[in-house]
């Protein structure tokens, strides 16, 4: 991949890449390359308030990783003096590159996921508490079905393992965090639940019991713990 691309992936993250390929395919030749060069012009310090504007939108917000102001000043102005065919041409090719690199991270991620999988099985739960970890991490800047699915998963694994070892504290966290990705998780609901009542905080996870024998009535273990 030419030096370019890589620049270019280094400056957005997959949403933000989207989104700019979306407003440059809307926009006349002429206007894009008014944009790239009003970009080139524009002063660090307005540049990286910009960019800490944007930060919801980027891991860590503000810069992207590796880069400073004047770092990304200078790529505008590199991209300022391209063509718009040019300029489309090198946000498709890094596009390409970040899709291959989520790939990548996806099935690293998997394989420690399979990983942990093994360590739970032979009660290695500090073991597999350390691989989920990994592979969280790897997923940390990337999006979509596939990777939300995979992350769901190894949060409710690292919550199996905490509620194992009996920490109770970080499996509410640990599924709190699942919740955030998928609010109707079952067995979140249920962890938390189960590890709320060792907590003492009784209502609550009466509560969450109720709602996870809500979501998934034909689970006899949730309805087991009903009755206890």
């Amino acid at each position: 991949v030419p030096c370019a691309d890589l620049e270019v992936a280094k400056m957005f993250n997959p949403e933000m890449m989207k989104a700019a390929q979306q407003m440059m395919s809307n926009m006349k030749p002429e206007e894009m390359q008014r944009m790239s060069q009003m970009a080139a012009g524009m002063d660090p310090s307005v540049m990286d308030n910009m960019m800490k504007n944007m930060g919801g939108s980027m891991p860590g917000g503000g810069m992207p990783a590796g880069m400073d102001s004047k770092q990304m000043q200078d790529q505008m102005k590199q991209m300022g003096s391209m063509s718009p065919e040019q300029l489309q041409s090198q946000m498709s090719q890094a596009q390409k590159q970040m899709s291959d690199q989520k790939q990548y991270y996806f099935n690293a991620s998997t394989m420690l996921k399979n990983e942990g999988n093994t360590h739970i099985k032979n009660e290695k739960y500090d073991e597999a508490l350390k691989v989920y970890s990994k592979g969280l991490e790897n997923i940390v800047p990337h999006s979509g079905d596939d990777i939300e699915q995979l992350r769901l998963s190894l949060l409710l694994n690292m919550a199996m393992c905490t509620l194992k070892k009996k920490e109770w504290t970080q499996t509410v966290d640990h599924c709190e965090a699942a919740l955030k990705v998928n609010t109707k998780s079952v067995k979140a609901l249920f962890r938390r639940g189960l590890a709320r009542f060792e907590l003492g905080q009784l209502a609550d996870a009466i509560t969450d019991v109720k709602l996870s024998s809500k979501l998934s009535p034909d689970d006899k273990t949730i309805s087991a713990e009903l009755i206890r």
